[in-house]
Order: structure tokens, then C-alpha cells, then sequence
């Protein structure tokens, strides 16, 4: 059996196992920058939604609730507890001192605004929570701009699963072929509403 095959069987028999509930634990872990990729997940949840064992707004709905719970978890390391902790916990999580660095120039680089835009990219979508709880970032416009990035990333994804259907394969290669085009749009459109922003700030 192919790695991937075994990956492949293993979520699907846990989310077959645990439904919905597997799904917002997964997603917390995986928003708490615990090793959980999202992007292997949500499709899966997809193929089962497309197995008719899962509803489609309902997947999506738990994905994105277990994404906010795991991002505050973040936020709040960040806010209450500082860099160092921070880095205390980013040791255990594989989470260096040198990568929160270049996130932190970032977030300084182009204001708050990069929660939104970093939530469509890989790596950087759940580590932003950091950043954003050391300066105290107003808490209600980080989960607003938080829920708009995890709500169209889970949407995309567990779409693609649906869309993919049959077999671990189908899902690669439909994560292949429309995930780079989904994402630019993703970041075309996050774009517009950050330069939107930044001119309402120095108006």
C-alpha cells in the first residue's frame, strides 16, 4: 500500500469514526499550529461529504468553528503571555525564532490588515495569530478578518474533496488543478480589501 493510500484510509476511517466532531478537533488542533494540515483534512471531509456520510455546510460550519477556537489559542498565548512564551511554545511546535521574526516584519510591513491575507496562505494562515496577540491586536477585528480568511479556505477545500469524489488520487490531482487558481483569486480579492483599508487609514 502507498503512503499516500495509508494516509488516505487512516483520516477517512478516523472522520468516519468521529464525524463532525473529528473535524473541529482536527481543525484546533491544526489552527494551534499543532501538525494537522488543513489541506489534507477538508478534502477528505469533502469525499465523505460527496459519500453522503457528511453534509456540506455543516463540515464547512464545524471546520471553521474549530479553526477560530484553535486560532484564540494562539491569539491568547500572544496577548497574555508575550514573545517569550511564544517562543516557549513554538519550540514545541517546531515554531523558530527566526520564522516568527520575518512574521512579525510582515505584520509591522503592511498593519493589521495581514490577518486577512495571511489566512490564504500556506504556513504563514495560522501563525499570524502570534504576531497579532503580542501587539494586542483589537480582538474583535482579528476574528472578524479571521473568520472571513478560515471561512473561504474551508469552503475551497472541503469543495475540492466534494469535487474530487472517488479516491485519494482524484483529490491530489483536483488540489493540483484548482487549488493555485483558487488561491490567487483568494489573494487577489484579500488584497483589495487590505489596499481599501490602507487608503481609508490615511484619508
Amino acid at each position: 500500500m502507498a503512503i499516500t493510500d495509508l494516509i488516505f484510509n487512516t483520516i477517512v476511517n478516523l472522520l468516519n469514526q468521529t464525524g463532525y466532531l473529528g473535524i473541529f478537533l482536527l481543525m484546533v488542533m491544526e489552527s494551534a499550529t499543532l501538525p494537522v494540515p488543513s489541506e489534507v483534512v477538508l478534502p477528505l471531509g469533502g469525499y465523505l461529504v460527496s459519500q453522503g456520510r457528511l453534509e456540506f455546510w455543516s463540515t464547512v460550519a464545524v471546520a471553521t468553528i474549530g479553526s477560530m477556537v484553535g486560532t484564540m489559542v494562539d491569539y491568547g498565548i500572544g496577548y497574555y503571555l508575550g514573545r517569550p512564551a511564544v517562543l516557549r511554545y513554538g519550540r514545541i511546535v517546531r515554531f523558530s525564532e527566526k520564522r516568527l521574526e520575518t512574521i512579525e516584519k510582515w505584520f509591522a510591513a503592511h498593519g493589521k490588515s495581514v490577518v486577512l491575507l495571511a489566512r490564504f496562505v500556506p504556513l504563514l494562515r495560522t501563525l499570524i495569530a502570534f504576531p497579532a496577540g503580542i501587539v494586542r491586536m483589537d480582538v474583535k477585528r482579528f476574528l472578524a478578518y479571521s473568520a472571513i480568511g478560515i471561512l473561504v479556505w474551508d469552503i475551497a477545500l472541503v469543495y475540492l474533496g466534494v469535487l474530487a469524489g472517488q479516491n485519494s488520487t482524484a483529490i491530489a490531482n483536483t488540489l493540483q488543478a484548482y487549488f493555485l487558481p483558487l488561491g490567487v483569486a483568494a489573494l487577489v480579492i484579500a488584497g483589495i480589501l487590505v489596499y481599501r483599508e490602507l487608503r481609508t487609514q490615511h484619508d
